[in-house]
């Protein structure tokens, strides 16, 4: 008995974005030794950035107390800076949402004034390290409106559905979700963020701090940040951690597989430490092996495969991988930790005794989730590399018979399967090309025919 090996060496091309540090601050914009304790806080980590909650500016969101609620104590981290309180920053590390006090003049004007960001500034996104960041005017002053059908909801709807990011974090100052007993929930703004694709929700509002989880999807309330502190009502469903003894601010640290969101009160003790994981890539695809698959019943022998995802550019390295078992429907659902979504790959399907086959073109992730048949078109291969295995449903096949996995199909594979056949091999070896767990005459018509036909590996 020859026994082969065969061993597949996996290169990963992970292009992975470095790692962050943000603050968070809510509801802070009071100026005074509570704010100040705060923003000493969030300074002493660093942070790469800071976000805001909304309310930066109380108690009417006036030009004339604007540079003394913000600019005191967090000058350093914007830019432009034109202030009073020293030297800015060289580039913008601050990016702020508004809250209903910013819009109190019956305008947005200082705020607007005041800041240097992106889009319209009244809602708009950035990307840093992992994560894309969507600032959200959740006011019923905003222009755009603010329910989920609002020119705004759609907005964020879209620009999710195109990000590429590891993790979609949506800020905003109402809270979808509260157990605060002064304002409590915002239900105008349960808009659909994880079908969307949000990866987490932070609020505030209220003045406290909690956080929930709401059909798997993780809120965060974050209103200590130096103005009052409020109580909190009831605890509302999804509700898991509540606190307001002390004003205090989120660190978050930015992964590409992680992120960790951690409250600190001022006094540095740590009241909570959560953990979200970057979402899991669904490939659901179809193929099937010609060999295993039965034409009389329309049914294929169930095998494991291996999925590689491929980069668009040579040498077309792998990012990810995945093996699972294929059904006898040729049907799998394949997961991925390192895909991205929006971003092109190659599927390309590995098979112990096949030809290695691609998809026809660079397919994309959304919303964590991507569809691709194999069987139902040969022009979904690339260079229509499969083979017609029923005419009733038309159903096509990946090539059977490249025993040694070197691309292509030839005398050197016939010759194992003729070995393995005349010392009567079984079990679950590469040369059974039926999938019978027989190695015979079967085997090696398939290799045979592959063969006079010149089958060999098509890529780009």
């Amino acid at each position: 008995m020859k026994i082969l090996t065969c061993l597949l060496i996996l290169t990963y091309d992970c292009g992975y974005a470095q790692a962050i540090k943000f603050g968070v601050i809510g509801d802070y914009g009071n100026a005074g030794t509570d704010e100040e304790s705060v923003a000493n806080l969030v300074k002493s980590w660093s942070p790469d950035l800071i976000i805001t909650l909304g309310d930066n500016n109380y108690d009417a969101g006036s030009s004339t107390t604007i540079d003394a609620n913000i600019g005191q104590y967090y000058h350093e981290f914007i830019f432009p800076y034109y202030g009073n309180y020293g030297g800015g920053a060289t580039v913008n590390k601050f990016f702020p949402s508004p809250g209903n006090c910013d819009w109190g003049t019956g305008s947005l004007s200082p705020y607007l004034n005041y800041f240097t960001l992106p889009g319209n500034e009244r809602y708009y996104d950035f990307v840093e390290g992992p994560v894309h960041f969507f600032a959200i005017d959740s006011d019923t002053n905003e222009y755009h409106g603010r329910d989920s059908n609002s020119v705004q909801a759609q907005w964020l709807k879209n620009a999710m559905y195109q990000s590429s990011s590891r993790f979609n974090v949506v800020y905003l100052h109402h809270a979808p979700y509260c157990s605060g007993l002064i304002h409590g929930s915002d239900t105008e703004m349960r808009w659909p963020f994880k079908e969307w694709g949000a990866s987490v929700v932070l609020a505030a509002h209220e003045h406290l701090y909690e956080r929930l989880n709401i059909d798997g999807l993780t809120y965060f309330v974050n209103g200590l940040g130096g103005n009052l502190r409020t109580l909190f009502g009831f605890p509302i469903p999804g509700s898991q951690v509540r606190y307001r003894s002390d004003y205090g601010a989120m660190q978050v640290n930015a992964f590409d597989d992680s992120m960790t969101f951690k409250f600190y009160n001022v006094s540095n003790v740590l009241i909570d430490n959560y953990k979200i994981n970057v979402a899991k890539k669904i490939l659901n695809m179809k193929f099937f092996i010609e060999g295993f698959y039965d034409s009389v019943l329309n049914v294929m022998t169930g095998d494991t495969g291996l999925v590689l995802l491929r980069n668009t550019m040579p040498p077309y390295q792998i990012v990810d991988s995945s093996k699972k078992f294929v059904n006898a429907s040729g049907e799998v659902m394949f997961e991925f930790d390192k895909a991205d979504n929006a971003t092109g790959y190659y599927i390309v399907i590995i098979h112990r005794n096949s030809i290695e086959t691609w998809s026809e073109s660079a397919q994309m992730f959304r919303l964590n989730s991507l569809d691709y048949d194999f069987s139902n078109e040969a022009s979904h291969t690339y260079g229509n590399n499969v083979k017609q295995i029923d005419p009733t449903p038309v159903r096509f096949g990946i090539f059977s018979g490249d025993i040694n996995r070197d691309g292509v199909i030839d005398i050197t594979d016939i010759i194992f399967i003729f070995n393995d056949a005349n010392v009567f091999n079984s079990g679950y070896v590469a040369t059974d090309l039926t999938g019978d767990g027989i190695v015979d005459l079967s085997d090696l018509i398939f290799s045979f025919n592959n063969s006079k036909d010149f089958v060999v590996l098509r890529r780009p």
